[in-house]
């Protein structure tokens, strides 16, 4: 007799753990862990007073990746952009009841987070399970281990907020997202002095809240403030619209609709759920501002009279409000969320892990209608990409970069920089990304009365050291920060006391170690600026090394523009002691215009220019330069470049001399971006006058001429 048993079933015999943690105190569900090998199931008991909706699971930064899971008869799963594992059940969890999961995961017995939800998402336990080991409370806010070395903030001057959306109604659910206010401190949220709700800061002083603008607020400029409980307040300004009533039957025979977020974030999950007739079906349609259908959604109601619904709202959803219908083919309930972002950017790579030769792919959302700069660092650091996006209406962000086979693997940073906002990403080539830091400063220089903003990004709740190196290489500062659960901490740097020079941060996590740069009080130039670039002449996508010299440790400000006068690319950069500096970040942009690029030094009222020729666009076709517009002598190298002409293919270079007869044939191929370089020493005995270069590839041909004396 042969007796077959699953792997779940296998778990029972091998190995198992039970592990109850109570977060809030009236909370007693349970989670019993079994482990074998990668597999791990997870069995919960619901003990509490109220039914078990919806059970999120997520692992530990140090845990990977979840591969797969399996849920029992009635229960679905799905696993969001951030990795959480969601499962819900049109039958919620009642109390005494028991569900299991089964979860495949990268390492072998990770630590399990968890957390339960009723059916009106309010949250009931928090745990974490590792099977074998004894119960671990889940600390959802680490703690601060940081050593300040400057007083935390104690009034609302320097603090700001905002409120999303930034065009609300009356009625709206809105979001308050608030930065530079004291630590663990309680705000009233006012509205025109009317008390609305209750927040209070984090350890860092950040607020993110949400209320409801009353229905009866007139449409008019009104005044949204936060204040302390000794008065003291900040106060913004915005006119809120009309909202126009609609007719909605909530307590029409049969259907209703209980729970609908009306404010929910790209990439959030939007829960939602009701009561109808046993055994009937509620259609869910989503309409945008013109009424253009853009989701639908068909949900069974069960033999109790329930209907739920989940659905991840796409990280490339356009901002904005939309509205939502409820049907049972009867009555038809209608109602409004609002899609926003707490943060100016937020942008996703579509995997953590790319082979070499393919594509990395980035979309998300930012502020519409504003640049965002892209930079790619290789292993090394290198530079390897800057580009600038135009962002039109919808804030919509999508990007690629083609990495090629010979590209190095390792982990490359990206990083999408609008305004003083930067997002940064961890991307692994060949491999999974390293645990590294990365750190960036909000600008280069500041003066004494600012506060130097530094955002780091790295593993969730790693302990981060931080060393300041003064002007004079002396260490001024030591401290420590934590990351948070997300990976991401912003540190800052009172600068009262510092006196105007350059400073370094060296940043310490493991083996790992980084440093950055900031400055005090710099001053910009008074003396005469010198700019050049390396050559004069250059391709879509080459990168460009700016070389120059002004006063010692003077401002500058760098600029690219082409030829119709638009920026391109800005950036601050440092004269060192010698008064030198440098910058080999610019590149020419794969889609750039023909013609005259500008790279202009300015510090002050003193401004120098470096003039760059840029050849070959994708409109123009296939085009071949000359490295210089002047006579040529003989025994002189010629530099002879070309684009467009397509990838990877052999090119035919031949020279005619002035009666049209071939002077020589030169052959290369060209690159993956469709350019090529070639040389040819000139003859010492040609005769003078005018000759051509022509250039084949395939069945295109490009030329240009030269003139011998």
């Amino acid at each position: 007799m042969i007796v077959r048993y699953s792997r779940l079933a296998i778990f029972g015999v091998i190995v198992f753990s039970i592990f109850a943690f109570a977060g809030p105190a009236f909370a007693e569900t349970t989670a019993k862990s079994t482990n074998f090998e990668k597999t791990t199931l997870i069995e919960f008991t619901n003990n509490d007073n109220a039914e078990i909706n919806t059970v999120r699971i997520w692992l530990g930064a140090d845990a990977g990746i979840f591969k797969s899971f399996k849920t029992e008869k009635g229960w679905t799963g799905a696993k969001t952009p951030q990795g959480v594992l969601v499962f819900t059940s049109t039958d919620p969890l009642s109390q005494g009841e028991s569900v299991k999961f089964g979860i495949k995961t990268e390492i072998e017995n990770p630590g399990i987070n968890w957390k339960s939800l009723d059916s009106s998402g309010n949250e009931l336990t928090v745990g974490k399970a590792i099977a074998g080991q004894e119960p671990i409370p889940q600390d959802t806010t680490p703690p601060d281990t940081s050593t300040p070395t400057t007083p935390k903030t104690t009034s609302l001057d320097s603090a700001t907020f905002r409120i999303i959306p930034d065009k609300p109604k009356n009625g709206d659910s809105i979001r308050i997202v608030g930065y530079g206010f004291p630590p663990n401190k309680n705000l009233n949220f006012l509205i025109d002095s009317e008390k609305i709700e209750d927040f209070r800061t984090d350890n860092d002083g950040h607020l993110i809240g949400r209320a409801k603008i009353p229905v009866t607020k007139a449409a008019d400029r009104v005044e949204f403030s936060l204040s302390d409980d000794q008065g003291n307040k900040k106060t913004i300004s915005l006119r809120i619209e009309h909202r126009e009533t609609q007719m909605i039957s909530e307590k029409a025979k049969g259907l209703t609709v209980i729970q609908a977020e009306e404010l929910v974030e790209p990439g959030d999950v939007a829960t939602t759920s009701g009561t109808g007739q046993p055994g009937t079906a509620v259609t869910i349609t989503a309409q945008d501002a013109a009424g253009n259908k853009i989701y639908e959604a068909v949900v069974q109601v069960d033999t109790s009279g329930v209907w739920s619904h989940e659905t991840i709202i796409p990280l490339d959803a356009p901002l904005g409000t939309r509205l939502v219908k409820f049907s049972d083919g009867t009555d038809t309930i209608e109602k409004t969320i609002s899609i926003a972002i707490s943060k100016t950017i937020h942008v996703m790579a579509s995997a953590i892990k790319y082979d070499p030769g393919t594509k990395m792919l980035f979309n998300g959302t930012a502020i519409p209608n504003q640049l965002v700069e892209v930079v790619i660092k290789d292993p090394i650091g290198k530079e390897v990409l800057s580009d600038i996006l135009n962002l039109d209406d919808s804030g919509t962000l999508n990007f690629e970069y083609q990495t090629t086979a010979a590209s190095p693997k390792g982990t490359y940073v990206i990083l999408f920089t609008q305004g003083e906002e930067t997002e940064i990403l961890r991307i692994g080539l060949g491999e999974f990304p390293s645990e590294q830091i990365v750190a960036k400063f909000d600008k280069l220089n500041h003066a004494t009365s600012e506060k130097a903003r530094l955002v780091l990004q790295g593993p969730a709740k790693a302990v981060v050291s931080l060393i300041i190196i003064d002007p004079s290489d002396k260490v001024k500062v030591t401290d420590s920060v934590t990351l948070g659960p997300d990976g991401r901490n912003e540190y800052e740097i009172d600068l009262a006391s510092y006196k105007s020079g350059v400073y370094s941060v060296v940043i310490k996590y493991l083996k790992f170690q980084t440093s950055e740069i900031f400055s005090v009080g710099l001053l910009p130039s008074s003396g005469p600026i010198i700019i050049q670039s390396t050559k004069q002449t250059y391709l879509l996508g080459d990168p460009i090394l700016v070389l120059g010299s002004a006063n010692k440790n003077a401002l500058l400000t760098l600029e690219m523009t082409d030829p119709d006068g638009v920026v391109i690319k800005r950036k601050d950069i440092i004269a060192d002691e010698d008064g030198k500096f440098s910058d080999g970040t610019f590149r020419v942009p794969g889609d750039a215009k023909q013609g005259m690029w500008t790279i202009r030094a300015s510090s002050g009222p003193n401004k120098a220019e470096a003039n760059l020729e840029i050849v070959g666009t994708v409109s123009q076709g296939f085009v071949i330069k000359l490295d210089k517009s002047t006579q040529y002598h003989g025994s002189e190298v010629m530099k002879i470049t070309g684009s467009g002409g397509g990838k990877t293919q052999n090119a035919i270079i031949t020279i005619l001399d002035t009666a049209n007869i071939k002077v020589v044939d030169l052959t290369t191929s060209t690159t993956q971006a469709g350019s090529f370089q070639t040389f040819w020493p000139v003859p010492p005995e040609l005769k003078p006058g005018t000759y051509t270069v022509k250039a084949t590839i395939g069945n295109e041909t490009a030329e240009a001429t030269f003139t011998i004396q």
